[in-house]
Parts: structure tokens; sequence; C-alpha cells
């Protein structure tokens, strides 16, 4: 196979090449091994993920345990939770045991989750995918892709920028399709990314004149408009140059890219969505949600979505134990969880695939999938599960996968969640104190720092 530098050299970029030089200058240095790509992806699935429900078998959980567990995973099967992750175990490493108090807990923790500070209905703040991509630019700094069981375009709902500039989080998969790869689709879809150019180009152009006849005040008030109006336009200038490779990487549309499609289905679309813009180049920062967030967490599925009989199942019931089409609430969590590892791998195979300095793209991709709801349906926060694939401080994880738990919410050697976030920071050198909120509740734990176990 030809490397991914290779991939794009073949590509006819035109005029547009100087737009992309730094960014082929990123992959020259990764095949030389001077720097390598960094990029994440963030998975949040609502309703909680509960901690026995990932436990590899074979290990028991101990929920207040008061020492360190960290141990490899090596000839143990992963739950019937993740084991569609089990091609990726020995890239694994299963957290369990942080606590993320300050977020509040409930059905959702919205920009709490991804944010480490209280929920509410405006962000206080950064969440930790912003913060990275603000590290790693790109075409799109960001990208949100999610499902909703609701006919929304766009919701915002887990990403925020800045305190009180809340992220989009794009909900149909068609859309998304062509606002990441309309340069190089179709001839009507190339067409209509071409007019939204020009009326971008005119718009900036008019402020611009508006601007002359207005006072300081006005004129400072319309600047943002300007700011936002060129920052459109050399966003499709550079689309412009890279379409070729665009084109190379775009998804095949099929027929869970409809708007009418199970929001299961179009969940699916939406990672492969996000394996092409990750593998076009288009960004670096990748946030999926499946019905994240206060507003949507009672999302319904069809029983026959996970191969059981027909029959609607709510999952807000679900997660106050009601049980659906013969299957107790714990059979649908680990079905539905089970659902979305099958589309996670799917997308890892996809980087997997695509050769990248002495390696491929997954070598250099960080994923952490988790909730918004921290440890379950009506979440406390004291733990919070995470799956990580990958390690950002490039410790060695054991052959086999690894296990991570940490002391119990208060005993010492516990750890929060913000430290879990800084060391993704630490690891684009981005070097802070710390990220997000200390939870005050608990006393003599050091909420600074990086998690020395994975560094």
């Amino acid at each position: 196979m030809k490397t991914r530098r290779h991939f794009l050299k073949g590509c006819t970029l035109g005029t547009g090449a100087l737009l992309l030089t730094n960014y082929l200058n990123q992959l020259n240095a990764a095949e030389k091994s001077y720097r390598k790509p960094k990029r994440f992806i963030f998975f949040l699935q609502t309703n909680g993920m509960y901690p026995l429900q990932i436990q590899p078998e074979g290990i028991k959980y101990e929920k207040f345990n008061e020492k360190l567990v960290d141990r490899s995973m090596g000839g143990i099967k992963l739950s019937r939770s993740l084991e569609p992750l089990t091609p990726f175990k020995d890239r694994m490493t299963i957290i369990q045991g942080l606590s993320g108090r300050i977020s509040g807990g409930g059905h959702s923790n919205d920009f709490g989750a991804l944010g480490c500070y209280p929920k509410r209905a405006l962000p206080l703040g950064e969440t930790i995918d912003a913060a990275l991509a603000k590290k790693l630019p790109s075409i799109f700094n960001h990208v949100g892709l999610g499902v909703v069981d609701k006919p929304h375009s766009v919701v915002y709902n887990v990403s925020a920028w800045d305190a009180g500039k809340k992220l989009p989080t794009q909900c149909q998969p068609l859309n998304s399709y062509k606002n990441l790869f309309g340069v190089a689709a179709g001839k009507q879809a190339r067409k209509s990314f071409d007019a939204k150019t020009n009326v971008l180009d005119f718009l900036a152009e008019d402020v611009k004149e508006l601007q002359k006849d207005l006072n300081a005040s006005e004129k400072y008030k319309l600047g943002h408009y300007l700011d936002a109006f060129e920052t459109m336009s050399k966003r499709q200038s550079k689309l412009i140059g890279s379409s070729a490779q665009i084109a190379k990487a775009a998804p095949q549309i099929d027929k869970n890219f409809n708007s009418d499609a199970h929001w299961l289905d179009r969940l699916q679309a939406q990672c492969d969505n996000a394996a092409g813009a990750l593998i076009a180049g288009l960004t670096n920062v990748v946030t999926l949600s499946s019905c994240s967030g206060n507003a949507f967490f009672g999302a319904n599925f069809d029983g026959t979505q996970l191969g059981f009989d027909a029959g609607k199942v709510n999952q807000h019931g679900m997660g106050h134990g009601g049980s659906f089409v013969g299957k107790t609430s714990t059979e649908l969590f680990v079905a539905l969880r089970n659902k979305h590892m099958e589309m996670l791998a799917s997308l890892l195979k996809k980087l997997e695939s695509i050769p990248e300095g002495d390696g491929n793209m997954l070598d250099n991709t960080i994923v952490l999938f988790t909730s918004d709801s921290a440890e379950g349906h009506h979440s406390r926060c004291r733990e919070w599960p995470m799956v990580m694939i990958g390690n950002p401080g490039n410790k060695e994880i054991p052959k086999g996968g690894r296990l991570i738990q940490y002391p119990w919410y208060g005993k010492q050697g516990h750890k929060t969640y913000n430290k879990l976030y800084n060391t993704f920071l630490h690891s684009v050198g981005d070097n802070r104190k710390t990220f997000g909120m200390h939870d005050l509740s608990i006393k003599d734990i050091d909420q600074n720092g990086v998690l020395e176990e994975l560094v």
C-alpha cells in the first residue's frame, strides 16, 4: 500500500497546494520520525456506562477499592459490551475509578462531560475537544457529528469553544457529508458549494463597504461578522485546494445517510463521515455523540436494530430498570453498547488501513469512548468509566491491553477526570497546570497535573 503522503502527492492540488504546505510538512516530518501528528476522537453515548458492564471477564470489580489496580488484560476476554473492539485490545486501556463530581450528575452532564465544570445551559468554558483543536488546527478545527431521536439538523449539546460559545453537533449525515466533502461531490453538490463560496465573498465585501459609513462602536460590532465571513471564505478556498484528496477519502453514500433512517443507522453514517474527514486531513479532532445531552437522552429505538424481536425500546425507561422486547434493562444496555462498539471498530479499521510514517493513522490517534452521564442513567459522577484506544503519553500498553482502576472517590490515590484530559493536552504541548474546575468536595487529593500512570 502507498503511504498517506504518496496518496496525497498523487492528487492534483493545483493552486491550492500552497494552502496545504503546513499539512504536507507535517506528513514529511512524520515519515522522518521528527514529529508524529496527533488526532483525537471523542465518542459519547447517552444514559451512562455502568462500570460492571465494561469490566473484563474474570477480573473482579471492587467498587470501594483503596489501592490502584494497573494490570495487563493479556489472555482475558473483553466484556460483551466491548467485544467488537477485541481486534484493538492490545491498544486499549480501560480506565475505572476516575471521578467527575464537579459536573453535577443526573441524566446528562451536557458540556460538563468534556469541560470538567458544572453543567449549565451555557458552557462555563472550553471543552477538552475544543482545547485540543486549538493546538491541532486544520481546515475544520473541530468536527462535531452525532444523532438525536428528533428531526434536528444541528444541536449544541456537549462541545464548547469557550465560555458561552457552544460548538455545533451536526445530526443529519447527508448534510454533514455535503459540508465536509461537498467540494468533491457530484455536480449539483459542487454547484451549491461554489455558490456558497461566492456568497461569502460578496458578503465580506459588502460588510467592508458598510463599515466605511459607521462610527467606531458600530464598526467594532460589524467586525465580528466580517471575521466570520472571511474565516468561512478562507475555509472554502482551502477545501477547493484539497478537493482531490477529499474525493478519495469521502465515504460512499448509502441508505444510512437518509434523514428518515433509524438513528442507529444514521450514527453509522456519521462514523463513516468522521473517518473520511480524518483521512482527508480536514480535521484532527472529531466528537461523535449518540443522543447525548439532557434534551435527547430518552431516545427510542427498535429492538430489531439489536437483533431482538420487533418492539420499541425507550432508553429512559430502560435506564430505570424497565424491560422491553423480553430483555432486561442490563441486557438492553449491553446490546446497545455492543452496537456502538461495532461502529467504533469500523471507524478504527479504516484508520488502521491508511499507512502513515512507519505505521498507520491509528498509531497516531487517541480515541476516548465514554458517556455524558458518567457511570449510570442517574449518575452521581463519583466514578466515570472510560475506554481509551492509544496512549497520550506514548507509554507502552502491555500486550493484551491494560486495565487501570483508581482508588475510590476521596480515598488516597484517587484521581479526577480532569487529570486525564490534562494528560491529553500535555501530549500536544499544552503543559497547563490543570484543566476545567476542581472538585472542592474532596480534600488532600491533587487535581493538578497529569495521570502519571499514562506518561
